[in-house]
């Protein structure tokens, strides 16, 4: 017979397969918010040259993944990321927002508005009617 029509043979290769006990899950971990996250190995003579992994949110809606286990899900990391490496990378992001605050700080010119004076005023503008005049050129007309 032509190799073409082993249809049967395919059919019998196919169920044999199927009663094959399936690769269980992995767990790898947990991060902070409570997400699990899993992997299933890849499998090259199954078809699955890459390994497939995902997590499972604590809650729906807020469940999204930090940026080290995000890179892990996708392929961009072998290994998936330690507590040390997490604790490191949130103390950089704290010490980069304390050093642009002190560089705002630094560069800011005199009069400008701050961020207090922005959030008493509804508008978020400083309060610069005393400037104005009414009539153009009447220096009386001042608003109060």
């Amino acid at each position: 017979m032509p190799s073409e029509r082993r249809l049967w043979k395919i059919v019998f290769d196919n169920f044999l397969k199927s009663l094959q006990p399936k690769l269980k899950e992995k767990p790898i971990g947990i991060d902070a918010q409570g997400n699990k996250y899993f992997e299933l190995e890849a499998d090259p003579q199954g078809g699955r040259r890459l390994p497939r992994r995902w997590f499972v949110p604590v809650d729906e809606e807020t469940g999204v993944p930090t940026p080290e286990w995000s890179q892990w899900l996708r392929g961009r990391r072998d290994e998936p990321p330690t507590q040390e490496e997490i604790a490191h990378n949130e103390a950089i992001a704290n010490m980069k927002k304390i050093n642009a605050e002190n560089i705002a700080q630094k560069f800011r010119l005199p009069g400008s508005t701050n961020e207090t004076e922005c959030q008493q005023n509804s508008k978020g503008f400083r309060d610069m009617s005393e400037q104005f005049e009414i009539q153009p050129g009447n220096l009386k007309s001042k608003i109060k």
